[in-house]
């Protein structure tokens, strides 16, 4: 039957300007939905996997239209609890060349940020449940937040239910301190972690990793002693990451890496130069395309190469949503000419 992916976090309106606007210049605005772990969750339901997601949505129209856009991919969203007055939203700007995208977060007094912990029965939400993932986005959102996070950890941990966490920082949201201090609570309780660019070193202080983002690949050594150093203080059993090279908002070099903890083994994928039509979302991909590589029983090597064929086909897609089926994943990372060929 295949095994049950649960993913808990915030979701949003994102709002953008069309045909690369600033947002000063904006008259009307592209209307999506999306957010970090239903991203994932939608990813997955997408590549055939069994997903499902929990948030707090407020029972109005705006929170029915963010369930029905996961909804109409067969994201089960049962668990998800109804109740607060507003939807968060944001704001992304899709930048050009040396202009950067930017983000304009409206998320405060959202229904998920002035809930309380206990709006979650994690016995019942996790009936039924395999693995477990949020990123560390959802225990950014508040205090009561992250003691939720720790709930469903340790509800998990008693249940023998995999955990999955992205650190993902978001310093828009919360300081490397208060990251550090609460990633220091739940981390001991996860079994993947996934750490990128700018996690190790604002969201867990780390310092064997730069953060570069023009210079990653040539670091990508750091990326594993990283890795090592993760397991050994926290417990994880594997960490995975993404590898990248930046130069340009439309131009990178991506490549992903996994390490685990047991053998101390380590892969890396193949880099793929990309092309870039909208860098939003591509960790949530990365992250959906290692988790089904990992229920789905693939060797480490073919995990990291699915892995990251899922995150650098999302740079190619318009939104947060990763609109592409495992088998077009699966193309990409095996193809020798970069899956490129029309389909026919």
């Amino acid at each position: 039957m295949g095994k049950t992916v649960l993913t808990f976090g915030e979701i949003m309106m994102r709002l953008s300007p069309k045909d690369h606007l600033r947002i000063e210049q904006a008259t009307e605005f592209d209307v999506r939905y999306g957010g970090a772990e239903a991203n994932t969750a939608l990813s997955l339901a997408y590549q055939g996997d069994k997903a499902a997601y929990v948030s707090v949505v407020p029972a109005n129209r705006l929170g029915e239209c963010a369930l029905r856009s996961l909804k109409a991919y067969d994201v089960d969203t049962t668990r998800v609890v109804r109740q607060g007055d507003r939807l968060g939203s944001y704001v992304f700007e899709v930048g050009a060349s040396q202009r950067g995208n930017g983000c304009v977060y409206d998320r405060k007094y959202s229904a998920i940020n002035m809930a309380k912990r206990d709006v979650f029965d994690w016995d019942e939400i996790l009936k039924g449940i395999d693995v477990f993932y949020f990123s560390g986005v959802t225990p950014a959102v508040s205090d009561e937040m992250a003691a939720a996070c720790k709930d469903a950890l340790a509800a998990c941990r008693a249940k023998g239910i995999t955990t999955v966490c992205d650190v993902n920082y978001r310093g828009k949201m919360w300081s490397p301190e208060k990251s550090q201090a609460t990633m220091r609570e739940l981390l001991p309780l996860v079994d993947i972690c996934i750490a990128n660019d700018e996690d190790a070193p604002a969201g867990l202080g780390m310092t064997c990793v730069s953060g570069s983002l023009a210079h990653g690949i040539e670091e990508r050594d750091t990326y594993v002693e990283m890795a090592r150093q993760i397991c050994a203080e926290y417990g994880c059993k594997k960490v995975a990451s993404v590898v990248r090279n930046i130069s340009c908002v439309e131009r990178s070099i991506w490549m992903g890496m996994l390490y685990d903890a047991e053998s101390g083994e380590h892969w890396f994928s193949p880099a793929h130069d990309v092309h870039v039509l909208e860098g939003v979302a591509a960790g949530d991909a990365f992250n959906a395309g290692l988790v089904h590589a990992l229920i789905n029983d693939f060797d480490p090597q073919a995990a990291v190469n699915y892995a990251i064929a899922a995150s650098i086909l999302k740079l190619t897609i318009k939104g947060d949503s990763n609109l592409v089926t495992a088998d077009e994943i699966a193309a990409v990372a095996s193809a020798a000419d970069g899956g490129t060929r029309v389909a026919r």
